[in-house]
């Protein structure tokens, strides 16, 4: 199990595999600062009517097969705003290190949540959505129509040459970890057209807190998918000091790990795809993920660039030819 520390001398020494080649826990340098697109807030609608919102911080530079995107979703009852500053270090990280590939990220507010509150039905009448009063439907809707209209989104980017959509890789926190793990699922299972792409697309979950069962989000059938056991890598993280929370992070990963054997040691930076990374306390989500004091931001980053940015891709038009 990886460790993170407090110090970085012993982030490093804890993780050889993941050695750090820049510090993500500092904002970058000025001059990259200066360099960087500066972030869209966009809007989309589902086909369920919901207006969401959320923003775009586009890729610095590097071509269309390249570019990683990265999707970063909430835990239950936040916004996107929490994910503001890891947004900015995961685009800038290819200015402070020019040997990763450039990212290109979006965080949106799911339904119910942030500025994405409000609905229009079919007669055209306005109805406006609190998460607070969700049932089980409300949270499967968020699979199935809050993360297909990020996909609608993410397919024009691709199409435009902005990022390469074969190489997707989706960052969860809590509830945020279990739509993640259950669209891949969908997007996995999505049949093969003869003239257009579409699925198989997600490659790699980052995993913050992942709950086996949460409301209408139950995992089991979604890890029993045989392509996500086999074919996305898996970055899963959280709080060991939580009983639950840790119970359910285990029995997570020991579904995943007889199908990600451990690779020789000589090659763990190249193969390995399944990351296990337990934190001395009780903190879980988010907070984890964005608390400097944990160090897990230069983890993913480096999870990212491993598993994706270092991999080759192919970049494919989703027009209908």
């Amino acid at each position: 199990m990886l460790r993170p520390g407090r110090k970085r001398s012993n982030l490093i020494q804890t993780v050889p595999l993941l050695a750090v080649a820049v510090d993500m826990a500092a904002p970058p340098a000025q001059a990259a600062n200066e360099r960087l697109p500066k972030p869209k807030d966009i809007a989309l609608t589902t086909k369920d009517g919901v207006q969401l919102k959320g923003t775009f911080y586009p890729s610095t530079e590097g071509s269309r097969e390249k570019i990683v995107p990265v999707v970063l979703l909430h835990d239950y009852k936040e916004t996107r705003a929490v994910y503001d500053d890891l947004a900015r270090q995961l685009q800038a990280a290819p200015l402070n290190d020019s040997t990763k590939a450039p990212r290109a990220v979006l965080t949106i507010d799911f339904r119910g949540h942030g500025e994405s509150k409000t609905a229009t039905t079919i007669q055209g009448n306005t109805v406006e959505l609190d998460a607070a009063n969700f049932r089980n439907p409300d949270f499967e809707a968020m699979v199935r129509f809050d993360m297909e209209a990020v996909r609608g989104f993410l397919v024009d980017k691709n199409n435009s040459g902005q990022l390469n959509l074969n190489q997707l890789c989706l960052v969860g926190s809590g509830m945020g970890a279990n739509v993640a793990v259950l669209w891949t699922a969908t997007d996995w299972s999505m049949p093969p057209l003869p003239r257009l792409k579409q699925g198989q697309d997600v490659k790699a979950l980052v995993l913050v807190s992942p709950r086996w069962k949460y409301r209408g989000l139950p995992l089991l059938q979604a890890i029993k998918h045989p392509a996500v056991q086999r074919e996305i890598s898996i970055f899963l993280a959280y709080g060991e000091k939580d009983r639950k929370v840790a119970k359910d992070a285990e029995n997570i990963y020991q579904n995943f790990e007889r199908f990600h054997p451990e690779p020789p040691r000589d090659k763990i930076a190249e193969l390995k795809d399944l990351y296990r990374v337990g934190v001395p306390t009780t903190l879980q989500g988010t907070e984890l993920l964005t608390k400097r004091q944990f160090d897990l931001a230069p983890l993913v980053d480096i999870f990212i660039e491993r598993r994706l940015g270092s991999k080759d891709f192919t970049w494919i038009n989703r027009t209908v030819q």
